[in-house]
């Protein structure tokens, strides 16, 4: 298997995975069981440290994702990976780093969730 990093944090109520080498098929059935048993409400993957993805992995992930029961967010992909993602039937939300830092705060404030706050 290539070098990949896959190093979770937690922000509140969200896991953040955040993944950096090269992003291979190996590396997205491993990223895809983490996510699968996380236990967090939201979870985002932040790709912006990646160096080589491959459409292959992208695929794995995402067909893993449609299974998933929490809101899931991304971070650092370009268009054609979101859109393997969509094609695969995965609802895609990206965040830039600023709105991924105000995101969590808000719901702490936040009384009732919006509409954009709802789980895949």
């Amino acid at each position: 298997m290539a070098d990949c990093t896959i190093a979770r944090q937690r922000e509140g109520e969200r896991a953040v995975f955040r993944l950096g080498g090269v992003f291979d098929r190996a590396s997205a059935w491993t990223l895809r069981t983490r996510v699968e048993h996380e236990d967090a409400s939201e979870v985002l993957l932040d790709f912006s440290q990646v160096q080589d993805l491959s459409d292959l992995g992208v695929a794995v992930l995402a067909h893993g994702l449609t299974n998933v029961s929490r809101r899931v967010l991304f971070r650092g992909l370009r268009q054609h990976h979101l859109r393997i993602f969509r094609y695969c039937g995965v609802a895609v939300e990206e965040l830039n780093a600023r709105e991924a830092t105000a995101v969590p705060a808000q719901k702490q404030n936040a009384q009732v969730p919006a509409a954009e706050d709802q789980p895949l």
